[in-house]
């Protein structure tokens, strides 16, 4: 695992909390939805990801547990997706009227989701 790499993603995607506003189907910093601010974090450290959340959760490799999720690493499910930073919390474009900003993985997630890790 490279942690260097993780790192610089995390180091972006804090760079656009409570600076973007959630904006469905846009991809870039004057706005995004979840999936367009994943894919757009991503680039920025030389990874390309598919669009949507839901093919966002089959990239990279699988990793079991959230135990043994690592900051970096993508949460995922068909509806939404963000970036882990640690302690259960994610880095997500939320929804329409708010910014980028942190919240609780049980919070955005209702259902099941996977881990990713594309670095």
């Amino acid at each position: 695992t490279n942690w260097t790499s993780g790192a610089a993603l995390l180091t972006v995607a804090q760079q656009c909390v409570g600076k973007v506003p959630h904006r469905c189907g846009r991809t870039t910093p004057s706005g995004w939805d979840c999936s367009g601010f994943v894919q757009y974090v991503c680039a920025q450290v030389g990874v390309s990801l598919p669009r949507s959340s839901g093919a966002q959760a089959s990239v990279g490799t699988a990793v079991n547990g959230i135990g043994n999720a690592q900051p970096g690493d993508i949460i995922a499910n068909s509806t939404h997706v963000g970036i882990y930073v640690g302690s259960g919390m994610v880095i997500n474009a939320m929804a329409p009227g708010t910014y980028t900003g942190y919240s609780a993985i049980s919070a955005v997630f209702s259902g099941g989701y996977s881990i990713r890790r594309v670095l």
